[in-house]
């Protein structure tokens, strides 16, 4: 039995021998290791932490920057980035942080003192130029990292044993593929490296208590702690770079906001503000197509104005089809469980998400916004969105009422209230504007007086007169053909400016304008008020004038001459003899009547 027992037991056989002498020489290796491995597996697992996270930090942080790459080949920094670059430091627990230019010359700096200094060392700029990390471990005075010494160039030697620990890195900025510069970046790593010290110390003095195979199971369990430190590490990386995207996220949509309002109160007119929110829109609300519709001044519906990001609209759409109009408030067909999709939806856009955000302006509502949600959107991502869309829609609500207010107030000043053609002053204006142009293009002026004005108001009243000047203005203004401008000079004195047009040409047009007049049948009350005729003069620029004041000049004394041959007619400024109210062949006599008469 004892023999059989001795030739069964694990040391007698050679694998029983060989899995001893195993076990001891692993001891011994284990013990050895407790004494000399435990500092260079700590700065290894720091290097490849510190390579882990540093992967693509660079371009990430000069993304942020204000001007974004562009920062370090004009090696100028705004103050929003410094202020921002301090707040970096201070979370990530580095004391130094140093940009540089694409020639290693450092543009700012957390210490002054490195203004002053380049990269000189050749591994390092080889390493930068290959677009690689350079990372240093180095053992710095107390004095310096602390912030009581003057600082020294990268590369110090580590000659004092009492110190910190630094990892020392420099980082490539590449900007569509090549490496435009560079960050620097010291960290106080001595806390972070005596922990980990620490920790592998107590593990190998575990190890080496363990005999065996149970060796190896300890073994095991060091490279999965490592693993799992590496893992945490990673993961508090990556919580951090969210944390801090999230923050750079929000100021950035803080300063478009800032900037669209900025921009919409100085448009000058819808279009111009309409062209700003879909270049905004793009920028604040990438993942989300939309369109702008605003009530048209009849307010019976609603006219599509711009859209963005692949999204469409309509020409027009009624109030009724929009849900969001219809309650008053914003309006989001995935809110419940039963859904209703607005009319106004686009029949391929049925399924998906959509949100209308109604625009409301000094107490009523002057539009809406449509927004389109993409099917891959998170909800926390769609609820961020909507949120913003909504503090962007008080602001182009706000900016759509002061523009219509301000284009108001312009046209009262431009426009005559009673015929609501344009008044002698903006007409004036528009005639200095012309002529004072280099080289500006002939016109001509058509200058229009209704005959016997002032026996419509003595015998009908003047309520029948106004019905006479609006049927009249009417007419004039269905004339106006593209650039012409009509316009009540004052009274019963109208005139329409027409650019670009032959004498001929403006003598024909105020021809048939004179017949249209005539043509008329006006009632006032129960009763037929008598035939309205018009007298027409007609001049024409730079034939008849060089200023503003003598092309009406001569237009005026051309309807004067009209009048004077028998009225409702038409007489050209270059038909009337010098010195005289006729026209040319027409005789003297009775024309003095005729003038005072009209």
């Amino acid at each position: 039995m004892e023999e059989t027992f001795a030739a069964s037991s694990p040391a007698a056989s050679p694998n029983g021998r060989v899995m001893v002498v195993l076990t001891i020489l692993f001891l011994v290796a284990l013990a050895c290791g407790w004494r000399y491995a435990p500092e260079p597996v700590a700065r290894a697992l720091f290097r490849q932490e510190s390579l882990i996270r540093a992967e693509g930090y660079a371009d990430r942080l000069a993304g942020f920057l204000d001007n974004g790459a562009q920062a370090f080949l004009d090696g100028a920094v705004t103050a929003r980035d410094i202020n921002w670059l301090q707040g970096v430091a201070a979370t990530r627990d580095l004391y130094r942080i140093v940009l540089r230019g694409p020639t290693g010359r450092a543009f700012w700096s957390t210490h002054p003192g490195d203004l002053r200094l380049s990269l000189a060392m050749p591994e390092v700029q080889a390493t930068l130029r290959r677009g690689a990390i350079h990372f240093a471990h180095l053992h710095l005075p107390d004095a310096e990292v602390l912030g009581s010494a003057n600082v020294v160039g990268a590369g110090t030697a580590a000659t004092d044993h009492l110190g910190r620990d630094v990892n020392h890195l420099i980082l490539p900025v590449r900007w569509r593929g090549q490496v435009i510069g560079a960050i620097e970046t010291y960290q106080d790593v001595t806390a972070l490296n005596n922990s980990w010290l620490e920790t592998i110390r107590w593990t190998f003095g575990l190890v080496a208590g363990v005999i065996g195979l149970l060796g190896l199971a300890a073994m095991l369990c060091i490279r999965r702690a490592g693993a799992d430190r590496l893992s945490a590490s990673r993961a508090h990386a990556q919580a951090e770079t969210e944390f801090l995207s999230q923050q750079l996220r929000q100021g950035r949509e803080v300063r478009l906001l800032g900037d669209l309002n900025e921009w919409l109160q100085s448009s000058e007119s819808l279009d111009e503000l309409f062209y700003m929110v879909t270049r905004f829109m793009s920028h604040l609300l990438p993942a989300l197509s939309g369109a702008i519709y605003v009530y048209s001044a009849s307010r019976d519906v609603l006219d599509g104005s711009c859209s963005w990001n692949g999204g469409t609209h309509r020409t027009h759409i009624h109030p009724e089809d929009c849900w969001g109009l219809r309650r008053g408030r914003t309006y989001s067909n995935s809110e419940s469980e039963v859904r209703f999709v607005c009319a106004h939806v686009p029949d391929d856009d049925h399924a998906k998400d959509h949100i209308c955000i109604p625009f409301l302006a000094h107490g009523e509502t002057v539009g809406m916004m449509h927004l389109t949600v993409q099917d891959t959107l998170a909800p926390q991502t769609v609820a961020r969105h909507r949120k913003l869309a909504q503090m962007c829609a008080e602001q182009i609500s706000l900016a759509i009422a002061n523009v219509r207010m301000r284009d108001e107030l312009h046209d009262q000043a431009i426009r005559d209230s009673l015929t609501g053609l344009y008044n002698r002053r903006h007409v004036l204006d528009m005639l200095r504007r012309r002529i004072d142009l280099r080289k500006a293009a002939p016109f001509s002026v058509i200058v229009i007086d209704i005959d016997h004005f002032k026996q419509f108001n003595d015998n009908h009243g003047h309520d029948a007169g106004d019905v006479v000047l609006r049927s009249v203005a009417e007419v004039l203004a269905s004339a106006c053909d593209g650039l012409d401008t009509a316009a009540r000079m004052g009274g019963e004195e109208l005139m329409l400016l027409l650019p670009d047009i032959e004498p001929a040409t403006a003598t024909a047009r105020a021809e048939a304008l004179r017949k249209a007049v005539a043509d008329l049948t006006l009632r006032y009350g129960d009763k037929t008020l008598p035939r309205v005729t018009i007298s027409i003069g007609a001049a024409h620029y730079p034939a008849h004038g060089a200023t503003p004041q003598e092309v009406i000049r001569a237009a005026d004394e051309a309807m004067y001459a009209a009048k004077a041959n028998g009225r409702n007619g038409v007489v050209s400024a270059g038909d009337v003899r010098p010195g005289s109210l006729l026209p040319r062949g027409r005789s003297e006599e009775g024309a003095t009547t005729a003038i005072a008469a009209a």
